[in-house]
């Protein structure tokens, strides 16, 4: 499972998560085990989202890595299934960094829309915008 922000720009997805996704998908093919999360509004440091204007502009990425292992763990455990890879459509907060609601940050969606699904198609990632 693979669980990034888009907005990283430490390690940006271009070079790091999306290139990966695409190789394992090329090797494994249909059987490929690998869940690939792309969460909007997401960098590589929460800890920025304590400065003014991060508070505005991003969301906590740390939140969909905690679901990812509870994902994983259920999967494990009771055999449950990982929801299919997808791009997970966060909402900053905005001017004034009003508190955090479940609006902001929702769940990774079990069944995506399928205008949300990242797929691998005629050996091509296709990320929706």
């Amino acid at each position: 499972m693979i669980v990034t922000g888009r907005s990283d720009a430490i390690l940006p997805i271009n070079h790091t998560s999306r290139p990966y996704f695409g190789l394992n998908r090329t090797v494994e093919g249909n059987s490929s085990q690998l869940y690939y999360y792309e969460v909007l509004n997401g960098h590589h440091l929460d800890a920025f989202n304590a400065f003014p204007g991060f508070n505005e502009r991003y969301i906590p990425l740390h939140r969909y890595y905690l679901e990812g292992l509870d994902l994983m763990y259920a999967h494990l455990t009771k055999g449950a299934a990982l929801p299919p890879s997808q791009v997970v459509r966060t909402t900053p907060r905005g001017a004034g960094a009003p508190a955090i609601t479940e609006a902001n940050v929702p769940a990774i969606a079990e069944t995506p829309d399928a205008a949300d699904r990242i797929v691998f198609e005629e050996k091509e990632v296709r990320i929706p915008d």
